[in-house]
């Protein structure tokens, strides 16, 4: 009963640091799952399972895979996986982590400018610092500040489901039916939504896999956090549902029901908002710093810090610009990729 119990409260840490690393700014902001699912209707919540089922089932493979293989880096894990490619793989990687970092520090200035007017930079130098003293923390560091967010941000989550379940909204159609076509499409948007994230996720997976070797607790890590961030998804997708049509106008979707809550969930939306862009940016850089820790063996602090500076000097760019210009493009080769790992990692247990 003891080890059952301590497998399952293990696995809760590995869950929240997975969700962690896969809730962002868009996330946040209610964009993501705006474009993602909401404008497909009700119809969008089959699209959402089969981005669970993904989570489950992938990233408990991509976890199980680095513990046999007693990998502690996405780089490591990409040479077996993809032989004679890794390197291209890890170039594509390494740059997509760097560009989502300097991508987050620019988030969280311009959120720091805009709810707080504390200058954009000094802003996102005051994230750069925390998320790199959580980075040299490790695995241990990574498991203990998500173990303290990602509850907060599930609750305020949930808090704002209950708003809208208390105000008797619903969405404007309930039931839809759908062609054959559109169930492509539902297919599509699920895979290609996980798949990504997932990708963005893998660093982080790998090296929980290496550090936690217990099966078991690895299997509860991936159900616990596929299952949360599906609760999350259809949560915040069914809230989006009851707004029709005004999110579709809006740049901040969540903000057209939060407005109408408060001052005080306003306020703690803007740290849902900060807290979602932190969990990101850490993953993202202890993914970069542990693969070029495990290449080049440098002193242990020396990646993590050049690609906090480096990420820093991206973020001058601004968050829009960032996205505008880098995101497509590593978008189309995600994509292919993530394939690629969603069907290595499946089929090997």
């Amino acid at each position: 009963m003891n080890r059952f119990r301590d497998s399952l409260i293990e696995g809760f840490r590995i869950a929240m640091a997975y969700i962690g690393t896969v809730v962002g700014a868009g996330f946040a902001t209610g964009q993501e799952i705006l474009q993602f699912f909401t404008h497909y209707g009700i119809l969008s919540f089959w699209a959402i399972l089969i981005s669970v089922v993904l989570f489950i089932f992938v990233g408990r493979s991509i976890m199980i895979y680095s513990s046999n293989l007693r990998v502690k880096s996405f780089g490591k894990l990409a040479a077996h996986l993809f032989g004679a490619a890794a390197p291209f793989v890890n170039l594509y990687l390494g740059v997509t982590f760097i560009l989502v970092c300097g991508a987050m520090f620019a988030g969280a200035g311009a959120l720091f400018d805009e709810r707080r007017g504390i200058p954009h930079l000094l802003g996102a130098i005051i994230t750069a610092f925390f998320t790199l003293v959580v980075t040299l923390k490790g695995v241990k560091g990574i498991l203990a500040v998500n173990v303290v967010i990602v509850p907060y941000l599930i609750i305020f989550n949930l808090l704002i489901f209950v708003y809208v379940l208390s105000k008797d909204m619903k969405p404007p159609v309930m039931f839809q039916s759908y062609s054959s076509g559109e169930v492509f499409d539902l297919v599509r948007t699920g895979v290609i939504y996980a798949s990504f994230n997932i990708v963005l996720s893998i660093g982080v997976l790998a090296s929980l896999g290496s550090e936690i070797r217990d099966k078991k607790t690895l299997t509860w890590g991936s159900i616990l956090g596929g299952g949360f961030l599906g609760i999350l998804l259809a949560q915040g997708n069914y809230i989006l549902l009851c707004q029709i049509p005004e999110i579709f106008y809006a740049e901040i979707p969540l903000m057209v029901i939060i407005s109408q809550m408060g001052s005080f969930f306003i306020t703690a939306y803007s740290v849902a908002i900060w807290a979602e862009i932190f969990t990101t940016a850490v993953g993202n850089l202890f993914s970069i710093h542990t693969a070029l820790n495990g290449r080049y063996k440098t002193p242990s602090f020396l990646p993590a810090l050049c690609v906090t500076v480096l990420g820093l000097g991206i973020c001058l760019l601004g968050f829009s610009n960032i996205v505008a210009w880098f995101y497509p493009a590593l978008g189309i080769i995600g994509l292919v990729l993530s394939i690629l790992i969603l069907f290595k990692t499946f089929v090997s247990f």
